[in-house]
């Protein structure tokens, strides 16, 4: 299970706070639920609660929820 920390570290690996920011995370046993900030294009602008798998990696994480911000 990686953590919020870790997820946000991959969405952002050069730590600009420019991409999308997680708010607010709640981390259950199978299933962990991110609520991102789009900061940049194409995701600026777009805000919402993103759903992913816990036992996805950081990096798996990561790209779910940029792909989720821009659904």
């Amino acid at each position: 299970m990686a953590t919020p920390a870790e997820i946000q570290a991959q969405l952002d690996s050069a730590a600009t706070g420019r991409v999308a920011n997680i708010t607010r995370s709640v981390n259950g046993a199978t299933l962990d639920n991110h609520y991102v900030v789009g900061v940049t294009a194409p995701y600026a602008g777009r805000a919402r609660w993103v759903q992913t798998t816990a036992a996805q990696t950081a990096a798996q994480q990561a790209t779910a929820i940029l792909a989720g911000l821009t659904a």
